[in-house]
């Protein structure tokens, strides 16, 4: 069995190669969830199912928090196998140019267990979520 620790050389990016290309077993001793409403809970919710990817943008499209990087250190240091996935693309910009950018995925298959706790959790993001929604619509 693999858990989810990794030790972090430095605040290293974390690739899947630190994990040998295989998904450590996430437990509830291995894992803390952050506060639901917390833009920590909102950006740990985008990445579930497993496997989902985020990139700054999406997550300011949904949130408009473009600080997505700091939630994803405090997920890691809550235990959850976040990996990174840097891209490059070409810019819209007048003057031409490619940049770096990075898409996190949450790498992890889970218990049944904290399987059932993580769907409570997605529940109660979005639920909260579709009640701001409603609010500010009125």
């Amino acid at each position: 069995m693999i858990t989810s620790k990794v030790i972090r050389d430095n605040r290293r990016h974390i690739t899947r190669a630190d994990y040998n290309d295989t998904k450590p077993l996430l437990s509830s001793e291995y894992v803390i969830f952050p506060r639901i409403g917390s833009l920590q809970s909102r950006a740990l919710r985008r990445l579930l199912p497993a496997g989902v990817m985020l990139s700054h943008r999406e997550f300011d499209f949904a949130s408009h928090s473009y600080r997505l990087g700091g939630y994803i250190d405090k997920l890691r240091d809550k235990g959850w196998t976040i990996v990174n996935h840097d891209e490059a693309a070409l810019t819209k910009d007048i003057v031409r140019r490619i940049v770096t950018f990075t898409r996190y995925e949450l790498f992890a298959a889970f218990t049944p267990e904290l399987a059932e706790r993580i769907k409570a959790f997605c529940k109660a993001v979005d639920e909260l979520e579709a009640r701001a929604a409603a609010t500010a619509h009125t």
